[in-house]
């Protein structure tokens, strides 16, 4: 009996162990990595992800940035657009712009993905 209590310890030791090493190990989700990752993202230029509150108020896009020449609005689903200037006002000016209207939740630019050459987001080509 005093056997079986001995290896049950020892069992009960090694998994604590084991899973304080993978708990302190690197995981995907671990948000410490993200800074590093955003910090070597670049942005394709003139292109922005625009959110918006409704899917009727497409043309909020158009009153806020038409100003710097639309090339191209496409739809993403999900009342996101891929919004494509001729004149890039830079993202802190497209924020500001997009803060000042209702219709517009959020807008951010058009990030790169990954390391190859000129990638886009998968739902942004």
């Amino acid at each position: 009996m005093k056997f079986g209590t001995q290896r049950l310890i020892a069992l009960a030791v090694t998994l604590t162990g084991a899973t304080a090493a993978c708990a302190c190990g690197p995981t995907p989700g671990n948000l410490e990595a993200a800074p590093a990752v955003r910090a070597q993202q670049t942005r394709v230029p003139g292109e922005y992800l625009v959110s918006l509150a409704a899917r009727g108020s497409v043309k909020a896009i158009v009153e806020l940035f038409g100003q710097f020449g639309i090339k191209g609005i496409q739809d993403l689903g999900q009342d996101i657009f891929l919004v494509t200037l001729t004149e890039d006002p830079g993202p802190d000016r497209m924020e500001q712009l997009g803060g000042e209207n209702a219709h517009v939740l959020a807008v951010q630019p058009n990030f790169v993905y990954g390391g190859r050459g000129p990638a886009r987001l998968p739902h942004a080509r």
